[in-house]
């Protein structure tokens, strides 16, 4: 029988007699009710428990039928459970486990199978173990127990994601890095959620207000909703509350008698006070009770989580409507709060109509998507919408049951406890239980779209960063534009400027045939065959402009070739420290156009000097936690540098500091020491780096790496350019002893071929893991490094090259069912976006995509839907994947 007190329960023995009835039955009942029996049953199971009074307490154990007996049982229960508490973190105790009164789980039983037990406390008496967080990690992630250990230890041990997943994935079970970056988050939580719960734990012991049972209740909460369940009764109201209030004028008492039925019995008349206003009529006295009733059943633990089970139970519909033309037109008017004009502003920024297909929705909870849920919040937010839940009327007889079996089913019964308690139940359930049970609702679906939008932006921003190099070719940027015209800017093979310039061939300033004569003059005199025009503002007046210079035969269609290239953050870049460093007498405009070229030329060392969020390759990212968007956006980014690698001698700053294990500080000693004593002609010099020390090199040595060209063109140990771990050099060098091979010959045909017949044998793979006691995972990855050939980029492996244009057709000149072909720009979780070679990119939607799974860079064949001349707008469906196509598609002639 539990005996949570209330807040006040060190000084109020007495309250505390008739709620642990309550929560008695609700246990007794968890224990006997079949795990498996239908969830409806069981609500019937619990109602007809509920009336069997006194004898349900018989299943109990005969000592827990006195008060005086049921603390010391329970003492010498929570002995045990604390000694799971204080044990080590990777040591589990089977007597305790032995001893627990809840049925068996399953190991990777979800959270949310708690919520359909039989009452809100008893998923609590299910999970009486105080967990360890390797425990509550495999079973949240449902991950295996081994591999849960492993990641914490990891983790702990402060080992980076790209580190784990190339030379530590034996430990983990193979798992990739964008389900090892959610697990990292989980346990992020779960630490955090500990050091809450003692927190809390400190803060109630030293009021004084709870004891050892109910400590470890908290402590086995796992979740942050859990755990404020269980918090709410001991969390103090405000203090300018109605309950509050009635408390102050001594009513609290009163109310417990009615809330519990404990004698004796209340009268309005004898507690009525002509002399105090708030008391002088016994309608006043009745408020202040039913307000001090409806706050004590809405922090009840019992109460909260079986709102959370019948909301997962019943059907419960959000619903969409498109507000008054008076409200919308208020909220765009000047006058107001400073929060109003700052939405009016945002207002007359964003065309309504995007939000149309949402004016008259109406989707259940269970199926909506995380888009829809975006797009919901973003209009409501420019009070385009108006949004509301509707619940069926059985959730709400549902609930009012079960809380009348929690109060009512016990104690004295008289009419004015029962009008009383009526009255309060309805106040309760309409202005505390439904609103909070629609905030939470909200607020998961909220939780569940950002975690959506960021899982999207992440991986869209890793196929961009991902994309091949265009390496040994010369390359003209152009950054368009109306009024300051098109900036131009050429880089040489290496990355280095040439030469600068605008034109004008549009807007106010237009002089096409300037224009025509500089680009072409740039063109030959730097003997330049590649542009990369940027995508935004007047881009694709610019990509019409050089349309027609190709159909003139002013360009040469055989020779020269252009690639869009996303722009986004290159205004952001031009301005910044790092370009004001590179190109300190260079115009800002200017620098934009470099940083296009560079993007074609080297993806990943350009995108890299720009804080992710501004690249725009996501889904309603502004409207998600920037703090952990950029987290998540970090960690894309240092995978990719990582995992590309750099050579340690020439790599920038800008892409130094996100190898793994590095930071901007420990980059720039690096490029100090460089600097000073020259090229570092192997990775153990890292080790004579300021701030280097045996913990950063371990994660970052295998992702530097030192190249020939760097060092004069010879290497003191090649296996400093190979994706091997100075951890392995010895291993490594035992296989090349095993196969006749020298160090110098990495890389080379023969020494490839050798290396593949050595890794077939098994035998001999054995041997040399047993001899150096190494898994034989991390065995075979390292035959894999071995058979690499020497610099070979990581990117080519995913081949996924820039798509080159010659021309551009109009919408106009589409039709409906012509068949195009095309590269993925975008992608979302409601289709992809792909540019044709039109105006625009044209929408693949999700439920035309037959089922494949796309990315960035793919090349498609489609067939145009929907075709909308005029508001521009057209959709394609997916007829085929191209798996390696031309990189380049010419205009449609006639």
């Amino acid at each position: 029988m539990s005996t949570r007190p209330r807040r006040q329960a060190a000084t109020r023995k007495r309250l505390v007699i008739e709620i642990s009835d309550s929560d008695e039955d609700a246990t007794s009942e968890s224990k006997d009710t079949d795990e498996y029996r239908p969830e409806q049953a069981r609500a019937v199971d619990s109602a007809a428990a509920a009336t069997a009074g006194v004898a349900k307490r018989k299943r109990w154990p005969t000592a827990r039928d006195t008060a005086a007996d049921a603390p010391a049982a329970k003492k010498k229960r929570v002995k045990k459970d604390s000694n799971v508490e204080n044990a080590c973190p990777n040591q589990s105790n089977p007597e305790t486990e032995a001893a627990a009164s809840a049925p068996p789980r399953s190991f990777t039983q979800p959270d949310g199978a708690a919520a359909s037990t039989t009452t809100g406390r008893s998923s609590f008496w299910e999970r009486r173990k105080v967990w360890n967080i390797h425990e509550l990690l495999a079973e949240t992630e449902n991950i295996q127990p081994t591999a849960a250990r492993n990641i914490v230890e990891l983790f702990e041990n402060e080992n980076t994601i790209p580190f784990i997943c190339r030379y530590r994935r034996d430990l983990v079970d193979h798992l990739p890095p964008d389900r090892l970056r959610d697990i990292r988050n989980t346990y992020t939580e779960i630490v955090d959620l500990r050091k809450k719960a003692e927190n809390i734990v400190t803060q109630l012991e030293r009021e004084n207000v709870i004891n050892e049972e109910i400590r470890d209740e908290l402590m086995c909460a796992k979740n942050n909703e859990e755990l404020e369940f269980l918090y709410a009764p001991y969390k103090p109201a405000s203090k300018g509350t109605l309950a509050e209030r009635a408390k102050a004028l001594g009513l609290e008492d009163y109310a417990d008698r009615l809330l519990y039925g404990t004698a004796p019995q209340v009268k309005l008349s004898s507690i009525v006070d002509p002399s105090n206003e708030a008391l002088a009529t016994e309608t006043l006295v009745l408020n202040g009770i039913c307000n001090i009733i409806i706050h004590n059943i809405s922090k009840n633990t019992n109460v909260l989580e079986e709102l959370r089970r019948l909301q997962n139970v019943h059907r419960i519909v959000l619903m969409c409507s498109k507000t008054k033309d008076s409200a919308a037109s208020k909220a765009s008017s000047g006058s107001g709060s400073k929060a109003t004009k700052s939405s009016a502003i945002a207002d007359r920024k964003i065309d309504s109509s995007k939000f149309e297909n949402y004016f008259n929705f109406q989707g259940d909870i269970k199926t909506i998507r995380p888009h829809q849920m975006l797009a919901i919040n973003r209009a409501e937010k420019h009070k385009f919408l108006s949004v509301k839940m509707d619940t069926n009327d059985y959730l709400k007889r549902d609930l009012s049951r079960f809380i009348s079996e929690q109060y009512m089913s016990q104690g004295l019964q008289y009419p004015l406890r029962r009008e009383t308690f009526n009255r309060a139940l309805e106040e309760c359930i309409t202005k505390k239980l439904q609103p909070l049970m629609c905030r939470q609702i909200r607020a998961d679906l909220k939780e569940k779209a950002q975690k959506a939008a960021i899982d999207v932006f992440a991986k869209n921003l890793k196929q961009l960063l991902l994309i091949s190099p265009l390496k040994g070719e010369r390359i003209l940027g152009i950054d368009p534009g109306f009024t300051n015209g098109c900036k131009l800017a050429i880089i040489s093979e290496t990355a280095d400027v040439l030469d600068t310039g605008v034109i004008y061939p549009h807007g106010a300033r237009a002089n096409k045939r300037a224009a025509e004569q500089k680009l072409v003059e740039l063109l030959s005199k730097h003997t330049c065959q590649v542009i990369a025009l940027g995508n935004g503002t007047a881009c694709r007046e610019t990509e019409f402009w050089l349309t027609d210079l190709f159909r003139a035969g002013i360009l040469d269609s055989r020779s020269i070739r252009y690639s869009i290239v996303n722009e986004n953050g290159a205004s952001v870049y031009s301005c910044s420290d790092v370009a004001s460093k590179e190109f300190p007498n260079m115009d800002t405009n200017e620098r934009s156009a470099v940083s296009i070229a560079r993007r074609l030329n080297d993806p990943l060392s350009e995108y890299v000097k720009i804080e992710p969020r501004h690249l725009g390759v996501g889904m309603y990212q502004h409207d998600v936690s920037q703090k952990t968007l950029t987290e998540s956006l970090k960690d894309v980014v240092s995978e990719c540098v990582s995992y590309v690698g750099v050579d340690l001698n020439t790599a920038s700053l800008s892409v130094l500091k996100h190898i793994a294990g590095l930071s901007e500080k420990k980059a720039e000693k690096i490029i100090e020491y460089r600097t000073a004593k020259g090229p570092f002609q192997s990775r153990n010099d890292l080790l004579s780096v300021r701030t280097i020390g045996v913990k950063s090199f371990v994660q970052c040595a295998g992702f530097v790496r030192i190249e020939p060209l760097s060092v004069g063109g010879r290497l003191k140990n090649p296996l400093d350019c190979t994706w091997v771990h100075p951890e392995s050099y010895k291993v490594a060098e035992t296989i090349l002893g095993e196969c006749d091979l020298k160090l110098s010959d990495i890389g080379k045909a023969s020494f490839i071929a050798r290396i593949k017949e050595f890794a077939a044998s098994k035998t001999k793979l054995g041997r040399i893991a047993k001899q150096h006691k190494l898994p034989m995972d991390r065995l075979e990855f390292l035959l894999v490094a071995l058979q690499r050939e020497l610099l070979q980029d990581y990117r080519a492996d995913l081949d996924k090259r820039p798509l080159f244009k010659q021309g551009l057709t109009r919408i106009e000149d589409l039709s409906d069912c012509e068949v195009v072909t095309g590269a993925v720009t975008n992608v979302t979780h409601f289709g992809a976006f792909v540019d044709i070679g039109v105006e625009r990119d044209g929408l693949l939607h999700k439920s035309h995509m037959n089922n494949c799974d796309l990315s960035i860079g793919d090349r498609i064949v489609a067939s145009v839907v929907n075709l909308d001349k005029k508001r521009l707008k057209f959709g394609l469906r997916l007829e085929n994947m191209l798996a390696e196509t031309d990189t380049s598609f010419t205009f449609k002639t006639e």
